[in-house]
């Protein structure tokens, strides 16, 4: 989460490196978005509605089994099962998958989530937050997010439904 103050580690200045490069960033980006939604306008490009499918399966088989081999590893270490090659060149997945394989040009893998605590807590995955200091009802579901930035894509159907 971006805060104009910076992170609550107290630096000689107050803003980590990080802060001030997301508020430069920002601040760039706002200076050119009339340029583009007149560039949009005058192509007669309109905006689209995308869905987000998110599949989080908490527990479960690690992900080094599954999504991101480790054959170079020690056998214990490494899984018993082999990669498969997708869709996309470079990427690999588990023998498991072959119909995900051949779906992988359609699907985001993101191999970057690290917890902040050493556990694999589902609040910090679906919210970036870490569960200390978490408001009554916790954080808000992803989905509840983008329902709340984009509203409905059709009317009289939910724009997010959270099965837990």
């Amino acid at each position: 989460m971006l805060t104009i103050r910076g992170s609550k580690i107290p630096l000689c200045d107050g803003l980590s490196r990080r802060s001030f490069l997301q508020i430069g960033g920002l601040a760039l980006g706002g200076l050119a978005m009339p340029d583009l939604l007149r560039a949009e306008q005058a192509a007669g490009v309109s905006a689209h509605g995308k869905g987000v499918i998110m599949v989080f399966l908490p527990g479960g088989p690690p992900h080094q089994d599954m999504w991101d081999l480790k054959l170079d590893a020690p056998s214990e270490i490494r899984g018993e099962f082999q990669p498969i090659q997708t869709k996309v060149p470079g990427i690999e997945i588990c023998e498991l998958f072959p119909r995900l394989a051949s779906l992988a040009d359609r699907l985001t893998f993101i191999r970057s989530i690290v917890g902040a605590s050493g556990a694999h807590y589902a609040t910090q995955c679906l919210s970036g937050h870490t569960d200390r200091n978490m408001p009554p009802g916790g954080w808000p579901a992803l989905g509840s997010v983008l329902s709340k930035c984009y509203g409905p894509r059709t009317s009289g159907l939910p724009a997010f439904v959270g099965l837990s």
